[in-house]
C-alpha cells in the first residue's frame, strides 16, 4: 500500500488538520523546474557544456562590438603580414597607409600643411614639403609617432592617433592573405552556431510534424512516411550532401529572389542539411506519439470532440518537448560538424565569408608553415560538438521523470 502524500493532496487539507511532519514536506517540495535544474547541475560535464556554448553565443551576437572595440577587419588583407604567429604586433599595409593619409589631408588641409612645413624645417623627412606626411608614414609608425610628438603641435595628435591605428595586434596571428586570424574566429563562430542551430530548429520542426502525423494516424500514412525517411537514412549523408551542394542556386528562376551572391552559400548550406536531419528526429517523435495516443487523456479529449489537430498540439507536442530538446542539442553538434566537412571541401561556406570549416580548408596546405591555422578552428569544432554533447546528456538525464529525485 501505498501511504506517500502528495502535494495536491495537501491542497484540499485544511492547516489546522495537517500534521507537522506532512508541514514539513510541504515545505521541502519543489516546482517542477528547480527539481529539473536542480538535477542539470548535478551533471558537471553538461554545466561545462553548457557554459561554453554560452560563450560561443554572446561571441557570436556581440561579434560586430568586438570588431569595433578590436579595430580589426575580418576581410582586411595584408598580403605583407602573411603567416604571423600568434602574439605579433604588425603594421598595416603601405596602400592603407596612403590612402588613409590622403583621406587625412584632404579632411585637414590646414594642419596637414602645418605639421608638414614642421617636418620639412626640423629636417625629419627629405622630401617635399606636399610629400611630407606621406613619407613619415612609409616608415616604422614607432619612429613616425616619436617624431611627430618632436614637433610639439597641439594639431598633430589627430595624425598621432590615426598612425597608432597602423599597428594592429594579431592575438592568433595571420592567415594566407594576412587577416586576422581571431577575428575571422569571432564571425566564423557567428556563422557556424547561425547554421548549426538554425539546422537543428528547422529539422526538430520537420520532424516533429511528419512524426506526429505518421505516429497519431498509423496504417497507410504510417507506412508511407516512415519508408520515405528509412529510404533518406539508408542513402549515405556526405556523398549526397557533395552532389547537391554542387548546385548552382542561382540557374534556378525562382530561387534568384531568395539567394544573392553573398548569402547564396549559407543558404545553400542551411537547406542542405535541413534535407537531411529530420530523419532521426521523426522516427523519435513517431515512438513517443504511438506510446500516447493509447493513453486515457488522448481518449478522453476524442470522448469530448476534441479535433485531431487539438489533440496532437495541445495533448501530444507536450508530452514529446523532452526528447525533441535532446535532439535538438545534438542535432546541432552534427549539423556543424556537416558544415565544416562540406566547408573542407569547399562545398559549404564559400570565402571571404568565414566558417570553421573554410578556414580548416584554406589551413590544409600549410599545416607545417603555420599550424595554429588548422589547430585553432579544429579546437572551437570540438569543443562546441562536445559541449553540444554533453548538454543534451545532460537534459535528457535531468527531463526523464525515472531519474529526478523529489
Amino acid at each position: 500500500m501505498n501511504n506517500e502524500i502528495t502535494v495536491n493532496d495537501f491542497e484540499d487539507m485544511e492547516p489546522s488538520t495537517l500534521s507537522a511532519k506532512d508541514r514539513a514536506e510541504i515545505e521541502k517540495a519543489q516546482p517542477m523546474w528547480k527539481m529539473v535544474f536542480s538535477q542539470f547541475l548535478e551533471h558537471k560535464l553538461a554545466v561545462v557544456g553548457a557554459c561554453i556554448i554560452t560563450l560561443f553565443l554572446l561571441v557570436s551576437i556581440f561579434a560586430p562590438q568586438i570588431q569595433s572595440i578590436t579595430g580589426l577587419n575580418p576581410d582586411a588583407q595584408n598580403v605583407a603580414q602573411r603567416y604571423l604567429a600568434p602574439m605579433t604586433t604588425a603594421q598595416v599595409g603601405q596602400d592603407v597607409r596612403e590612402t588613409q593619409v590622403e583621406l587625412y589631408i584632404e579632411d585637414h588641409p590646414d594642419i596637414a600643411s602645418l605639421i608638414q612645413k614642421a617636418l620639412v624645417e626640423k629636417e625629419i623627412v627629405t622630401v617635399a614639403e606636399e610629400d611630407a606626411i606621406y613619407e613619415l608614414a612609409s616608415r616604422d609608425m614607432k619612429d613616425s609617432i616619436v617624431a611627430l610628438k618632436s614637433l610639439e603641435l597641439p594639431q598633430a595628435d589627430g595624425l598621432i592617433e590615426l598612425f597608432n591605428e597602423f599597428t594592429t595586434f594579431h592575438l592568433f596571428g595571420t592567415d594566407e592573405l594576412g587577416r586576422d586570424v581571431f577575428i575571422r574566429l569571432v564571425y566564423g563562430t557567428r556563422v557556424s552556431m547561425g547554421v548549426g542551430i538554425m539546422v537543428a530548429l528547422a529539422s526538430a520542426l520537420i520532424g516533429l510534424l511528419i512524426g506526429s502525423i505518421a505516429g497519431f494516424y498509423g496504417g497507410f500514412v504510417d507506412t508511407v512516411l516512415m519508408r520515405v525517411t528509412d529510404a533518406l537514412l539508408s542513402l549515405p549523408h556526405i556523398p549526397v550532401l557533395i552532389v547537391i551542394a554542387a548546385i548552382d542556386l542561382s540557374k534556378i528562376p525562382w530561387m534568384q529572389s531568395l539567394v544573392s551572391t553573398s548569402n547564396e552559400s549559407i543558404f545553400k548550406m542551411v537547406v542542405i542539411l535541413c534535407l537531411f536531419s529530420w530523419m532521426a528526429v521523426a522516427r523519435l517523435v513517431r515512438g513517443s506519439i504511438l506510446s500516447i495516443r493509447e493513453r486515457e487523456f488522448v481518449l478522453a479529449a476524442r470522448t469530448l470532440g476534441a479535433k485531431d489537430s487539438t489533440i496532437i498540439i495541445r495533448h501530444m507536442f507536450p508530452n514529446v518537448i523532452a526528447p525533441m530538446l535532446v535532439a535538438i542539442t545534438l542535432g546541432v553538434g552534427e549539423s556543424i560538424l556537416f558544415e565544416a566537412a562540406l566547408s573542407f571541401l569547399g562545398l559549404g561556406i564559400m570565402p571571404p565569408t568565414p566558417s570553421w570549416g573554410n578556414m580548416l580548408n584554406n589551413a590544409q596546405e600549410l599545416i607545417y608553415q603555420a599550424p595554429f591555422l588548422a589547430v585553432l578552428p579544429g579546437i572551437l569544432i570540438l569543443l562546441t560538438t562536445i559541449s553540444f554533447n554533453y548538454l543534451g546528456d545532460g537534459l535528457q538525464d535531468a527531463i526523464d521523470p525515472k531519474s529526478i529525485r523529489r
